[in-house]
């Protein structure tokens, strides 16, 4: 018998018996060995990293994690995000994102719920985004995540009515008003209010008198228990309202429609908006400018709110065993040039990219412009305080600006304080009475 198969041994020097022996011992041995092989578990790969978006950035999110991070593929679901926090909340945590993309004012509720993790950034990526656009993922000492696109208000002129940019509110004031006298514009200065006010449209009027939604703590985020509604700058220049109301200038009854219409109709010199306008601004057919709005009151910068989206990582990546990949991914990752570039690409959110080199690089000069206008910004408030104060500001605008039945700037404001101030305030816990022993 011949034992080429194994190529261990000749048949010149073995005997017949030898060799069936050691055939018989081979073939064990070949099959402990092929058992061995069989029996061990095959490796599985490891779990995919899940990030939740809303489905209008599926595309954009997509694209931006298409390589996965290391060798764990990422996984990209589109989720409705407006109740990410009662979502998360509820969820199974075996299914539960470990990365979600959020508004930055979403971003103080869902560390208070304990559902986001703090990340930590160096200082070469920090110096890389906008300080301003970073201040929106922060909540106490904390950073909960970092933005990836960002936008602003700015003020939008006629250049056609307005040859030259007014360098002061008081000169925008008379030329406004000079067109609408002369019949060639409808409503003056066009800023969306409506029926229920809107503290964030009129916020660059009302930080360009000296007032402020919050105070801030030493590291920069807001603090709560100070309430900036009717400071004592503030208070000082509030009389201006109540002269924009008795010219015109400034109308709560006009809604976010009417303000667009009449200017991009050629009836209004002057637009106060965001970039999401930019659709309807390169429609029409006269020269436009986009600047910040000019000063108010000397010293004082007339700053809108930056609002933003950006990355967070959820507590469940802990629990899911990559915590530390989910982190690197939201602190180093999505913060380069080339990430924010990608998703801003096939984003759909008309907002400049946080990253500063890529807002530089970014061809489109109108979203360019309007983020030029975000000199001296302040940070969108993303703690839930914010929604009792915000609904206080946009209702004392409301009714110091609402023509001849409008309440004096001064009442107005310093109820709107109270008003915040008695909503954010705990009720009460009512003393329990005490128990007398009964006895038997």
């Amino acid at each position: 018998m011949r034992q080429r198969s194994f190529g261990l041994f000749d048949e010149g020097y073995v005997t017949k018996r030898f060799a069936a022996a050691a055939i018989t011992t081979a073939v064990v041995a070949g099959s402990l060995v092929a058992g061995s092989l069989l029996a061990a578990p095959a490796q599985a790969a490891p779990r995919a990293i899940v990030v939740w978006v809303d489905p209008q950035y599926k595309d954009a999110a997509t694209a931006l994690f298409a390589n996965g991070y290391k060798k764990r593929a990422i996984t990209v679901t589109a989720r409705d995000m407006s109740t990410i926090t009662l979502d998360l909340q509820n969820i199974d945590p075996n299914k539960a994102p470990d990365i979600v993309l959020v508004d930055g004012e979403q971003v103080g509720e869902l560390a208070a719920n304990a559902l986001i993790t703090p990340v930590e950034v160096t200082p070469e990526t920090s110096r890389s985004l906008s300080s301003v656009a970073i201040n929106t993922f922060k909540v106490g000492e904390s950073l909960f995540g970092t933005p990836i696109q960002r936008q602003n208000l700015a003020l939008v002129t006629n250049a056609e009515m307005i040859p030259t940019a007014p360098t002061t509110f008081n000169k925008l004031s008379r030329l406004a008003l000079k067109q609408v006298a002369a019949g060639k514009a409808d409503i003056p200065f066009a800023v969306a209010q409506g029926i229920d006010g809107n503290a964030y449209s009129t916020y660059p009027l009302f930080s360009g008198l000296g007032g402020f939604a919050f105070g801030t703590t030493a590291t920069g985020s807001y603090n709560p228990k100070r309430i900036g509604i009717n400071n004592k700058k503030f208070v000082k220049n509030q009389a201006q309202i109540d002269a924009w109301n008795a010219s015109g200038l400034i109308n709560s009854n006009v809604t976010a429609e009417e303000a667009r219409v009449a200017f991009t109709s050629g009836r209004a010199p002057f637009w106060l908006t965001g970039p999401e306008e930019i659709v309807n601004l390169k429609k029409v057919t006269f020269r436009y400018r986009i600047t910040q709005v000019p000063t108010i009151v000397k010293g004082i910068s007339a700053a809108p709110f930056m609002k933003s989206i950006g990355f967070a990582v959820t507590t469940f990546a802990k629990a899911h065993k990559i915590l530390p990949a989910s982190r690197d991914i939201v602190a180093n990752k999505v913060t380069t040039t080339k990430a924010q570039t990608t998703f801003y690409e096939k984003s759909p959110y008309v907002g400049l990219p946080a990253n500063s080199a890529a807002a530089a690089a970014t061809p489109d000069r109108v979203l360019l412009a309007f983020g030029s206008a975000a000199l001296g910004a302040t940070p969108y408030p993303n703690i839930p305080e914010w929604g009792q104060v915000s609904l206080a500001l946009g209702g004392a605008w409301r009714d110091s600006t609402r023509g001849g039945d409008s309440v004096k700037a001064a009442k107005a404001f310093s109820a709107a304080r109270a008003q915040a101030v008695t909503a954010l305030t705990p009720a009460p816990v009512a003393p329990v009475a005490p128990v007398e022993p009964v006895i038997p």
